[in-house]
């Protein structure tokens, strides 16, 4: 959908172009380049200490012979940075401010690079008619914690149609899409604005969303789960006990004794210690290999799995209301869309996650769940933005800028709120 989209683009503006020269102005003509980069100290956190048994002759951890120390663990504090980059062309609206050499320092900041996105980005229906376009690149790293996103879109606004492509890659909230619109469109003019109302078909490709492992793959979860670990993390687990009876022989128990009377307690029976797949010692008991270590194999295993199942598409009926209305007081950009109704082309597709959540809702064995390979189902997934301005008095403003998506029960979004306060002088 990517390489799709950014082929689009550049066909796009060679055959609406004259040429090569013509293409290339058409494609960048009144677009905005940018890129940013900017780089802050880490926050701070305090030594850590902890208790090990050193060997004071090679200075290397020594469980057995070696000598109680306290040892500081030595940490990289990594600054966080934030890097952006893309190219616009989405025709302004009213109420935002030109940018450029000759509007410096009058609401514009083109020297910045403008590394955060525009609310109105995701708007569906735009001020101008015909192309417009977005390609965005950021990435970020706040507390040792990296994560990317990416967008591409490509928008057509006729007089009575709506055409929108779209690529989408959240890295923070792990929400990864290709997505096309094609709605019919009315529009009612209203004093000082305008008001859309679309309807038409969307349809969208995405990783495998929904799913549990115990309906992905149920052998772990029908057979015992340690036979599940080795076969696919590599590990190896060996039984050991203790000698209740002093011959020599494992017998299955281990003799406990008070350390302070050395008055005989009882035993516990056997147990396992687990080993990683290099041989290296990961866990004393059963208990503490299932509790600390096996939930997180299982997670990164799930993870390959549902990789693996590729991309899964569905068609959705498209519904969309969009407002918007501007004079130098108020100012309100609205918009909307849902899409109710899917139908499932892939066996991984949301409908069969749907059907899944309620199977498991309703307390049955994860091996009886039967997947579709196509079907119908209902579920509400919508993308809803504003940008909200009021102009109190000629130096006093109040602003609400924000978006909510949620896609496969998979929710981003952002909100700010701002109260802006010009001083215009104290009368010296």
């Amino acid at each position: 959908m990517k390489k799709l989209l950014i082929g689009l683009l550049l066909s796009t503006s060679f055959l609406f172009g004259q040429g090569l020269e013509g293409a290339f102005s058409s494609f960048f003509k009144y677009s905005t380049v940018y890129a940013g980069f900017n780089m802050a100290s880490p926050m701070h956190q305090d030594d850590r200490y902890k208790l090990s048994m050193i060997d004071p002759e090679t200075g290397i951890e020594n469980w057995l012979n070696g000598e109680l120390s306290v040892v500081k663990e030595e940490r990289e504090l990594k600054p966080d940075y934030d890097i952006a980059f893309g190219i616009r062309k989405i025709a302004r609206f009213h109420y935002e401010g030109k940018r450029g050499v000759k509007n410096a320092g009058v609401g514009g900041d083109w020297y910045k690079g403008k590394t955060d996105a525009s609310p109105n980005e995701a708007a569906t229906i735009g001020r101008v008619k015909g192309f417009e376009y977005l390609v965005k690149y950021m990435e970020h790293r706040r507390w040792d914690m990296k994560h990317a996103s990416q967008e591409y879109q490509l928008r057509y606004l006729g007089d009575w149609f709506i055409m929108k492509l779209k690529y989408m890659d959240l890295g923070l909230e792990e929400i990864r899409y290709g997505q096309g619109d094609l709605r019919l469109r009315k529009e009612f003019e209203t004093d000082f604005g305008s008001f859309n109302i679309s309807v038409g078909l969307g349809a969208r490709t995405h990783p495998a969303y929904g799913f549990a492992p115990t309906v992905i793959d149920s052998s772990w979860y029908t057979s015992a789960w340690w036979d599940f670990a080795e076969d696919e993390f590599g590990v190896d687990d060996k039984r050991y006990s203790g000698d209740t009876d002093g011959d020599g022989i494992g017998d299955g128990g281990i003799s406990i004794y008070d350390n302070g009377t050395g008055e005989y307690v009882g035993y516990v029976g056997h147990d396992w210690r687990w080993f990683d797949a290099n041989g290296n010692l990961m866990a004393m008991t059963d208990r503490e290999f299932y509790q600390y270590h096996f939930p997180g194999m299982l997670e990164s295993w799930f993870n390959k799995q549902l990789k693996g199942l590729g991309s899964q598409r569905e068609v959705s009926v498209s519904l969309g209301l969009d407002w918007y209305q501007y004079t130098e007081n108020f100012w309100i950009h609205a918009w909307g869309s849902l899409y109710p109704y899917h139908y499932g082309l892939d066996k991984y597709s949301y409908h069969n996650a749907v059907a899944w959540k309620e199977h498991e809702e309703d307390g049955k064995e994860p091996e009886t769940f039967k997947f579709l390979d196509k079907g119908t189902e209902i579920w509400m997934d919508y993308d809803v933005g504003a940008v909200i301005g009021f102009k109190l008095q000629e130096n006093l403003g109040f602003y609400v800028e924000g978006k909510y998506l949620d896609y496969w029960e998979r929710p981003a979004y952002d909100l700010k709120v701002g109260l802006n306060y010009q001083f215009v002088g104290f009368g010296l």
